[in-house]
Formats: structure tokens, C-alpha cells, sequence
């Protein structure tokens, strides 16, 4: 039998004192090099939807990680975007990687673009940036203050859920919104001890019981990023350098992350293409999670 975002194993490497949890599996039967994906803001590997996980699993082989103290990986979240592609490119290392391609979604997004350009050349093939931006530059936009309040009261929040939670961040207002958004709410629960035989991990400082900790380092890191006094630790002064093929992907109304940015993204790299989906915000890629895997696999497929 197949081996599942809902079934598969975790497995451990330890490098130096942070020990990485991480799972592969997918299509071993193909040549096609594997898919790394990054999560979003708190997130660990137990918060992607495994309709997304498993209809790209079906034509690749994927690995999932939680990165330094999240989910289950040992050690302190870093501060800084970068300490967190490090860290992502010392996992690939010690799995001896030789070739990869790389989904970053929401604060995923900010990493990957580091990764390619911290990683030994030749290494990344490919990257999908999926709901997310570059940092301070020209032409990017912080959100509202309005928006930008609410988007702190309910992410920062100790024991964040769907309702007033993950509803307002990742979906439209919409009917047809807010019903693929429960769906999805549904799906990411289906990984559990019965499927999986481990429990589920919960997000980084879920309920404050490391006072919070992981979740002030992730603050710092996500503001340093939009600071423009901290723009030599960015990517879009860089992004000129990524010389490989990049799938954007958007919903068009994201409430955390203004949708422009996703353009003004496209816009800096040499070998970009953008496509927006109707109807949508931040988790898109949940709201249309078939459609978004049949655009990773066929660009992945170029």
C-alpha cells in the first residue's frame, strides 16, 4: 500500500545539537528529483493539507521537515529568515541531496528564495513561492494597520483554531470560501495516531507553554524581513541572481501577505511566471488544492 501524507513515518537526522524531523515518501519509481516543502508562519509538517501532500506524491517524491524548534525538531527557532534556510540547507545536506526542488508557502515562501542562494550551486533545480513576498524593497507593500492588527491578534494568539483563526487568515469571506476552508480544517485532522500511529504536533508555542518563546523568535525574524533597515539580511535585493525557473501562485485578496507583492516577486526575477486564483486568500493552495498540485507537477514536469 502507498505511503501517505497520513500514514508516513517520521524519521530523525541529528547535525551538531538540532535534531530534524522530517518525512519522505511519494513516487520512488519516477527520476524526478524531490520536493521539499516549507510551511508557513507556526506551522509544522502536520498543518499541510494532505489532498495538496498527496496529489503531488502521487507523480514525485516529497519530503516535509519542521524546521529548528518546531513541531518535532529539537532546538531554538532562529531569529532571522536566514538562520532558517540554513538550517533547511543543513537537513539537505546531511540527507545527501544532490538535487531538489523547493515549495515555500507564507513565511515558507521568504526562505526558499534564501535556500537557492545559501545552497551550493546546482543544488535547487526548481522553486514554488506560493503566498508570499519578497523582502523590503521597492514597490512592496505592508498591510493596512488595520488588517496588519488583526492579523497579529489572531496569529499570535496562544491556541489558534479555524474559527477566528486560521478562517480569517487563510480564507475569503466568501460562502464557497469558508466551506473549502472547513474542508480543509477537516483534512489536516485526518493525520492522526490512528492513521499514523503519532500523535499530531501542535504549532510553535501552541498555548504559551514555552512562554512563548518560538513564537517571539518567529515574530522577530518576520518583522526583520519587512524592515527596510534590515534589507542586506533580504532576498529582493538578490532576487536577480535566481537563475532557475519559479512558479508564483496567489489568491487574489491575501489578508496577510498583500497579493502585489506576488507581482512585484515576478517582476524581479529573470525566469518567473504568476497565476492568481479567483475567490481566494492566503490558502489558496488548500481552497484549490487539486488545481494548485496539477500546476506544481506539470511546471515541476518542464
Amino acid at each position: 500500500m502507498a505511503i501517505t501524507h497520513e500514514t508516513a513515518k517520521t524519521k530523525y537526522v541529528s547535525v551538531g545539537d538540532v535534531q530534524y524531523a522530517y518525512r519522505s515518501f511519494g513516487n520512488d519509481t519516477t527520476t524526478r528529483v524531490p520536493l521539499m516543502f516549507f510551511i508557513h508562519f507556526r506551522g509544522t509538517m502536520d498543518y499541510w493539507d494532505p489532498l495538496l501532500i498527496n496529489s503531488i506524491a502521487a507523480k514525485r517524491p516529497v519530503l516535509l521537515f519542521d524546521n529548528a524548534g518546531v513541531g518535532q525538531s529539537t532546538g531554538a527557532v532562529p531569529t532571522t529568515i536566514k538562520g532558517m534556510a540554513e538550517h533547511a540547507v543543513t537537513l539537505l545536506k546531511a540527507l545527501k541531496i544532490e538535487k531538489v526542488d523547493l515549495l515555500g508557502f507564507s513565511m515558507g515562501g521568504y526562505i526558499v528564495p534564501l535556500v537557492y542562494l545559501l545552497a551550493p550551486k546546482g543544488l535547487v533545480r526548481r522553486i514554488i513561492v506560493a503566498g508570499s513576498g519578497p523582502s523590503a524593497g521597492e514597490g512592496i507593500l505592508d498591510n493596512t494597520e488595520e488588517r496588519g492588527k488583526e492579523v497579529g491578534r489572531l496569529a499570535g494568539q496562544p491556541t489558534p483554531f479555524y474559527d477566528d483563526g486560521f478562517d480569517k487568515l487563510f480564507f475569503d469571506p466568501s460562502s464557497s470560501s469558508q466551506e473549502a476552508g472547513r474542508e480543509w480544517w477537516k483534512r489536516i485532522n485526518s493525520r492522526n495516531s490512528s492513521t499514523s500511529g503519532e500523535e499530531r504536533s501542535q504549532l510553535v508555542s501552541f498555548g504559551y507553554t514555552d512562554g512563548g518563546a518560538g513564537l517571539k523568535n518567529m515574530v522577530a525574524a518576520n518583522e526583520a524581513w519587512k524592515d527596510p533597515t534590515h534589507r542586506d539580511e533580504g532576498s529582493f535585493d538578490r532576487l536577480g541572481e535566481i537563475d532557475v525557473p519559479v512558479f508564483i501562485a496567489q489568491g487574489n485578496d491575501d489578508f496577510m501577505i498583500p497579493t502585489v507583492n506576488s507581482f512585484v516577486l515576478q517582476q524581479k526575477l529573470p525566469d518567473a511566471r504568476l497565476k492568481l486564483f479567483p475567490d481566494s486568500g492566503h490558502g489558496f493552495l488548500y481552497q484549490f488544492a487539486e488545481e494548485f498540485a496539477g500546476d506544481v507537477n506539470a511546471f515541476l514536469n518542464l
